[in-house]
């Protein structure tokens, strides 16, 4: 490995400590997921700004609060960011309470959504309302693999004035060509709401989206699973090379094999493997031309990306060690 995606890497490694020294109670895929979102925007983890962050959410909420749920140490990072880290907390809030009025039940991804939406709070009603509108379209197209986990898709379609009907329009045709190799899943789901969020054509990104994936078994990854596979179709919309890619994915996933907390008995080969895929997701990202409107539509996807797949980690994890 060499360039910018080294650098990434350390980065990434480092403030995965860092966190863990922090919230030494939340899950390893907690912590991981921290550090790629401090990562999305460049930024080293500060402990003085995470405690601030921590504090601002203990003042701010109760015992029971959402806010304290799996999402409590992403939002403390994104609150501990800001000097009026009360304020954007507040935001939040209100927002959660909009997005319940709205008709969204409470799950453990509300929260995230809600931070999500911070950005465009003096409009928070019509978004709220229009992703509620949008998570209808999801799910009468898709009753049984639409969950909570799809809220943050939906807000963030809304945030962005999508169309609905051309959302799920292209949501639809991007299953029909994912589902025939990797069957109707959430991972496909997801994959597909990737594809549907760009602008290129659904059954090219759909295609280029299967080479990425056998590209990275070709080269070394022998992973059954597909956690990966919607991060592949974010890759997919930014024109990567493929075999490039492929290659550099695998090469990382070996690299974090052998650095403490990444093992097999912490995370798991299949999230290395997902963590690999969204390092070279940021630095493509980063690299890519754009302009700052598609930039920041880009950036938040992948953001909305990596919480939504992480938490459904840990959800599903949680869930299968109460059986």
């Amino acid at each position: 490995m060499q360039g910018s995606i080294v650098r990434r890497t350390e980065q990434f490694i480092e403030n995965r400590k860092r966190i863990e020294k922090i919230f030494r109670m939340s899950t390893p895929q907690v912590h991981c997921l921290c550090a790629l979102l401090l990562g999305l925007d460049d930024r080293d983890a500060d402990l003085q700004s995470i405690h601030r962050g921590k504090r601002i959410l203990r003042r701010n909420t109760g015992m029971f609060s959402a806010f304290r749920g799996l999402g409590m140490a992403p939002a403390a990072i994104k609150i501990g960011e800001y000097e009026d880290g009360e304020r954007r907390l507040n935001f939040a809030k209100d927002n959660l309470r909009r997005l319940k009025a709205a008709g969204f039940a409470a799950t453990d991804y509300l929260c995230p959504a809600a931070f999500l939406m911070a950005k465009q709070h003096e409009r928070s009603d019509v978004v709220a309302q229009r992703a509620y509108e949008q998570y209808l379209e999801m799910r009468h197209a898709h009753r049984i693999l639409t969950g909570g986990e799809d809220v943050m898709f939906a807000v963030l379609f809304a945030m962005y004035d999508a169309d609905k009907h051309l959302i799920a329009e292209r949501t639809d045709a991007a299953m029909d060509c994912l589902s025939g190799r990797f069957g109707r899943t959430n991972a496909a789901q997801s994959a597909s709401f990737a594809i549907a969020f760009s602008d290129q054509p659904v059954d090219v990104l759909a295609q280029k989206t299967e080479r990425l994936y056998d590209a990275v078994r070709a080269a070394g990854e022998k992973n059954r699973e597909m956690l990966d596979l919607p991060l592949l179709a974010y890759l997919a919309s930014l024109d990567v090379p493929e075999q490039e890619t492929a290659e550099r994915i695998a090469q990382l996933s070996g690299y974090l094999r052998e650095k403490k907390g990444f093992s097999a008995m912490r995370i798991g080969r299949s999230q290395r493997l997902f963590y690999a895929t969204a390092l070279a997701a940021i630095d493509a990202l980063h690299a890519a031309p754009l302009e700052a409107e598609d930039a920041a539509k880009k950036r938040d996807l992948l953001q909305t990306m990596l919480l939504t797949c992480i938490l459904l980690f840990i959800v599903a994890s949680m869930a299968a060690a109460n059986v």
